[in-house]
């Protein structure tokens, strides 16, 4: 039979329910049926307007709707900050048939142009507070709000275990995976596993839960081990799209697997939980439906006899999403069953599927025209639409352009080219989080390892590493700095110093670290006859040279971040209490403070700590603080300049010298969003970007560079004749981005 793609699903075999939207609500985002039948749907706002979350109760059999409540009235929202505008995929059942779920962002706050997450991520008025966890009894419309678990984080998908204590959720801007104990309301950070908006959670028959990353990488936690195992699977696309490849939907099949499906182009992956067997299933797209311009699935559902249902949304020629029918399991083949339009209402996109107990088909449109809706659609009485049937009068839809503000909101560090390389892609994750980088001569080198020291070598450009090796089994990397050219050394976890040769890809033990002496970190090497400065997790101060080590006496740093300057191979500048600063002579083991002061925010001096800078060749110093100020020194140490800080905490680290007079360096530690700042004399303190390779917006859409997201810098380095900045990950799920040609100001 020739195919109509035109037709309409027949309205005398569907039920239309407009849901609430006078407000402007135009999304849901959860739509759920509980175990004991009772169907439940938010209704949310995104981009467009400061709206608050709505939760109701859908009867199925009727389409009638009971507000249960209003997020603005069981939680105060300022005015002035971004709304909690949604419920995301989060919403589950205690075993007492209370939900449990937690809000969601993707509106703007009220005086913004457009939504901004990212962009107020540290601003404290204006931007999201953080998403509220909330307990939910269904008969009483009683909310609990449990608080928010995650400070300035938005949770993008929960899931309760099959130990109900504990509720697993994804973290939308971070892509970390976190766990919250009801009873004692402790939160767990497992890390990151995507590089950022990742929202679906599945779990098997043992408990143990999948998600993927944004790229479509795979992982699962297994509660009994508390571990996270990255399964080397991936979504393919059948056209190759590096767009929204995350894993959205999952259906539990009749032979205990799993059938997953990506969100853009997708294809559909039958998983068996057991053995990790997959089964490809092919693409979404039916054979007889074109597209060029890539398509999406919209809800995913199953029939009693396991027969699937879902939309297909393309983006060639003007058309709303459609109802597909794929008998999968039967040997069957993708078939059309007619656009989902409703009296000239086209649906845009649909959100969720559920069947109901009598085989009816209910469906949520959202993002469109006249969203959010409800379809209610009799399938068995549905065929593939042949010639004969009508076409639709459809009424083309463009979506609004929701980014008012332009370029001015890009956050991105602006060069000629930029190329992600995911580590995360070729080897074990755990082994992804990068303590050093080198970049000389066409060649990047990182050095990482959760249990050894693992060397990778890789090119300016392209996804695939030239060379991964363990180098050292005995030990992984706790800190790293360069010792000359391209060798590094390396302090491991079992008290040992490694000098590394980078390109050699070799290691040899240079130091032997006495057993009484527990060190923590590297701070300098090139002193006095070639020596080395170390401190240990109390802070003191040692120097190796010719063989043995010396405890500085009279010289103390703050353990985790405070910094020592090398003026020259024997004097030292760092912090002394508050805003001091102190000179050091390390041949006369004596100290001296200095007039001049660290930059400091007033009452805030005891952050003053410097932990961060380098020596110009006129022999000024820049230096930046604990408290993110940056600040700068004369030659002769008698006066300092003061240029300010970037955002109301984190601090300045990791200072490289670009030239003779320029620096480079990082911004925002374990918990905010990095940044590489640049100074110079002539532009001063200047934010360059985040290493932040999303493709959503006109400059970084075309890239053909994976994407990638370092929200936790741990180390820059910069090659002069490549031009080439690299920017490496601390965090689980690791990658470094290159840059050449960076727009330095």
């Amino acid at each position: 039979m020739k195919p109509n793609l035109l037709a309409a699903i027949p309205e005398q075999h569907a039920r239309f329910i407009q849901l609430p939207n006078a407000e402007g609500h135009n999304a849901v985002w959860d739509f759920v049926r509980s175990p004991n039948g009772r169907f439940y749907v938010t209704v949310c706002g995104e981009n467009e307007k400061p709206l608050t979350a709505l939760l109701y109760e859908y009867e199925p059999k009727t389409g009638a709707l009971r507000l249960i409540f209003d997020v603005a009235k069981i939680w105060i929202v300022s005015s002035e900050e971004m709304p909690p505008s949604k419920i995301h995929t989060s919403i589950d059942f205690l075993p007492d048939g209370r939900l449990i779920m937690a809000t969601h962002n993707t509106a703007p706050a009220p005086n913004h142009k457009q939504w901004m997450f990212e962009q107020h991520y540290e601003h404290p008025w204006e931007g999201y507070p953080g998403s509220i966890l909330m307990i939910v009894n269904p008969d009483t419309n009683e909310v609990q709000v449990k608080g928010i678990p995650v400070p300035r984080e938005s949770i993008y998908g929960g899931m309760l275990g099959n130990d109900p204590r504990y509720y697993y959720f994804l973290g939308y801007m971070r892509g970390h995976f976190y766990r919250i104990d009801l009873e004692t309301n402790e939160v767990k950070d497992y890390g990151k596993v995507s590089e950022f908006s990742s929202c679906r959670l599945v779990k098997d028959a043992q408990g143990r839960f999948y998600g993927s990353s944004y790229t479509g990488s795979f992982w699962r936690y297994d509660p009994t081990t508390d571990e996270i195992e990255d399964l080397k699977l991936s979504f393919l696309p059948p056209s190759g799209t590096k767009h929204r490849r995350q894993f959205i939907f999952a259906l539990h099949t009749p032979r205990n697997t799993l059938l997953l499906v990506s969100n853009m182009d997708g294809e559909i992956i039958e998983l068996h939980p057991e053995t990790l067997e997959v089964t490809r299933h092919g693409s979404i797209l039916p054979d007889h439906v074109p597209s060029i311009n890539g398509y999406g699935i919209g809800g995913f559902a199953a029939d009693k006899n396991f027969v699937i249902y879902y939309g297909l949304k393309t983006h060639d020629e003007y058309c709303p999403i459609r109802l597909v029918r794929w008998d999968l399991l039967g040997g069957g083949k993708p078939e059309n069953l007619g656009l989902i339009t409703w009296g000239g209402k086209d649906s845009q996109y649909i959100c969720e599927m559920i069947f109901d107990d009598e085989g009816l088909l209910h469906m949520v449109d959202v993002c469109g025209e006249f969203s959010p809706y409800i379809l209610t659609v009799d399938v068995d009485k549905l065929e593939p639409p042949g010639v004969e049937a009508a076409h639709a009068a459809l009424r083309p839809y463009v979506e609004p352009d929701y980014n008012g503000v332009g370029k001015a909101a890009f956050m991105h560090i602006d060069a000629k080219e930029v190329s992600t390389l995911p580590l995360h892609q070729h080897m074990g994750w755990k082994d992804t989080a990068v303590s050093y980088v080198y970049a000389a001569s066409g060649r990047v080198y990182t050095l990482g390892g959760q249990q050894s020291l693992i060397l990778t070598e890789s090119e300016y450009s392209g996804n695939d590493p030239l060379r991964i090796r363990t180098i050292y089994e005995n030990g992984a990397p706790l800190s790293s700095i360069q010792a000359h050219s391209s060798r590094a050394y390396v302090l491991t976890t079992d008290n040992k110093i490694l000098l590394v040769d980078l390109i050699g890809g070799s290691c040899e033990e240079a130091v032997v670290v006495p057993q009484e002496i527990k060190l923590k970190r590297l701070l300098h090497a090139d002193l006095d006859e070639g020596g080395l400065l170390i401190s240990d997790s109390e802070g003191s101060i040692f120097v190796y040279s010719e063989g043995s080590f010396r405890k500085l006496k009279q010289l103390q740093i703050q353990p985790d971040e405070g910094h020592i300057i090398k003026l020259d191979s024997n004097r030292l500048l760092l912090s002394g209490q508050d805003d001091e600063i102190v000179i050091y002579d390390i041949k006369e083991e004596s100290s001296e403070v200095l007039n001049v002061k660290s930059a400091s925010i007033r009452g805030r001096m005891f952050k003053a700590t410097i932990t961060g800078g380098v020596v110009l060749s006129d022999g000024t110093v820049v230096a930046g603080t604990l408290d993110g100020m940056l600040f700068c020194l004369t030659p002769d140490l008698q006066t300092r300049t003061v240029y300010g800080r970037f955002y109301s905490n984190g601090q300045l680290r990791h200072f490289i010298k670009r030239s003779n007079d320029e620096v480079l360096g990082i911004y925002g530690g374990v918990k905010e969003a990095g940044h590489v700042f640049h100074y110079s004399r002539e532009h001063g303190f200047v934010d360059l970007g985040r290493p932040r390779m999303i493709k959503d917006n006109a400059e970084l859409n075309g890239r053909v560079s994976e994407f990638g997201n370092i929200h936790h810098i741990s180390a820059v380095t910069y090659d002069n004749e490549g031009d080439c900045l690299c920017v490496a990950s601390a965090e689980l799920y690791g990658c470094v981005i290159r840059y050449t040609g960076v727009v330095f100001p």
